[in-house]
């Protein structure tokens, strides 16, 4: 028997029951939270989220994991419950992913796994640092080649600037919208995320990250590292996201290694383990059980 699309399903809750610690660690002058599942003795995994989320897009999918490895997730500077910055770089990002995977006791077996720009941050973490994790998976975080039409000097604008103020939390919530927008992610999942949003302010309440985190992209493409990576890598994407088309798989197979997997997540736009969640958690036990075999 099926749930129904809008019904909680008993897997959910079960999720969110689970124990887990809360910390945080000072970094350059700036308290970065992280949350904590499972065994500190298992073998780690590192979770980034993507641009203006939090850790909490990781809660029902954490417990999961944590039977078997040691589950850690953190919120980046400026996002969140992580403080605020004067200015945020790539390299106050790779940081923050490196105190948080010192001060957790994440070895050099961990595993490294970023969504969207939290696969960005996490590649540049993975050159940065190469004996510092022992596989990167890169979550529906796309490399480009320089010529792409689309602008990336900074110039363009963010669609998480210029946040807005509402007069009370249920308005907040309702007005909540994934970008980029798409269909067909469940309700209960929606609203889980919109509820651990927001912050209260004198204002009204509003979304929790810093707006001035998105003045600028800073990424680039992402290309221009592919040959610097020594880190095994996994790409994991959506099968129905926008961000990976044809022209963009075939491009990011020419300028990996032939040995990286591609995993597509049947069913799943660029929010993929908010669409599939279950099928997500899979999807990175198999890929974890693998790499423990090398």
């Amino acid at each position: 028997m099926t749930t129904p699309a809008n019904e909680v399903p008993g897997w959910f809750t079960h999720a969110l029951a689970q124990e887990h610690i809360d910390r945080k660690v000072t970094v350059d002058g700036t308290d970065i939270a992280y949350r904590t599942w499972g065994n500190s003795g298992h073998r780690g995994l590192l979770l980034v989220h993507g641009g203006g989320a939090h850790l909490h897009w990781w809660d029902f999918i954490a417990p999961f994991l944590a039977d078997d490895y040691y589950v850690v997730a953190l919120d980046l500077g400026g996002m969140g419950d992580s403080g605020r910055r004067p200015e945020y770089t790539p390299e106050s990002y790779i940081a923050e992913i490196i105190a948080v995977a010192d001060d957790a006791g994440l070895d050099n077996r961990s595993a490294l796994a970023g969504h969207s720009m939290g696969g960005a941050v996490s590649l540049r973490v993975a050159v940065a640092h190469p004996n510092r994790f022992s596989h990167l998976l890169m979550l529906d975080s796309p490399l480009r080649p320089k010529t792409d039409d689309q602008e990336e000097s900074g110039k363009s604008r963010s669609p998480f600037q210029n946040k807005r103020f509402y007069p009370d939390f249920e308005t907040a919530v309702g007005r909540f919208r994934l970008l980029p927008e798409q269909p067909e992610t469940s309700d209960w999942i929606v609203k889980f995320i919109a509820e651990n949003s927001l912050t209260e302010t004198d204002q009204g309440w509003c979304w929790k990250f810093d707006d001035n985190a998105f003045k600028t992209r800073m990424f680039g493409r992402g290309s221009e590292l592919a040959n610097q990576l020594t880190t095994p890598l996994a790409v994991v994407y959506g099968q129905l996201s926008k961000f990976f088309d044809t022209e963009t798989l075939n491009y990011m197979r020419q300028i990996l290694p032939t040995s990286t997997p591609f995993i597509a997540i049947p069913e799943a736009h660029h929010h993929l383990f908010l669409d599939q969640p279950l099928a997500f958690v899979t999807a990175i036990r198999t890929l974890m059980s693998s790499w423990a075999c090398e």
